[in-house]
């Protein structure tokens, strides 16, 4: 049960901070495709006010937060347990996905999120270390870190409790809108290429 419990340093306060951002932004909704337990979940939905959305790929969790549904993240969102009526268009403007600590390589989840993810947000809960010191203990892995950079711009964060030396945080992501050969545009480098 440590693997469900050991990471989740997200707290309430943090949550209230990052609600005051998000709702500048125009988000209503969290989605958690790697939620677990649920419990971060909860957080969005009862500190931040939040809809929300849960699911993991494991069946197995000792204690449940949320409804979470069981279902592996990356075959689409619609498997995400989103409330139903939720279109595409919502979660481009109305939601963001919340990645908390995906894991490193040679796992490659948290990028494959990254590249279906519709929408224009990413909250994530992690430490973002130098990627070219090498992939041990960097969320998500160097190819997830890069994608991230790639695709995405930095746009808020704060602080969360953390190991000493360790340098976790939380941040927001929006779709860059620095992208080459594209001013001013609000998508992935994929919808670039489909548009071509």
């Amino acid at each position: 049960s440590a693997a469900f419990f050991s990471w989740g340093l997200l707290t309430q306060q943090a949550v209230c901070e990052a609600k005051e951002e998000l709702r500048k932004l125009g988000i209503t909704g969290v989605a958690d495709p790697l939620a677990s337990s649920g419990w971060h979940a909860r957080l969005w939905r009862e500190v931040g006010g939040f809809r929300i959305s849960a699911s993991d790929i494991y069946h197995y969790r000792p204690v449940s937060w949320v409804k979470v549904t069981v279902g592996d993240a990356r075959e689409g969102v619609q498997s995400w347990g989103l409330p139903a009526g939720t279109t595409e268009s919502d979660l481009k403007k109305e939601w963001a996905m919340h990645l908390s600590w995906p894991p490193h390589s040679p796992e490659t989840v948290g990028q494959d999120l990254l590249q279906i993810w519709p929408g224009r947000y990413v909250v994530l809960l992690g430490e973002r270390r130098d990627v070219l010191a090498g992939e041990e203990g960097v969320t998500g892995g160097q190819a997830f870190n890069e994608a991230l950079d790639r695709d995405f711009e930095r746009i808020w964060g704060t602080s969360i409790p953390r190991w000493p030396g360790e340098t976790d945080e939380e941040t927001y992501q929006r779709v860059s809108d620095l992208l080459p050969n594209c001013q001013g545009y609000h998508g992935s480098q994929r919808d670039m290429e489909t548009a071509k």
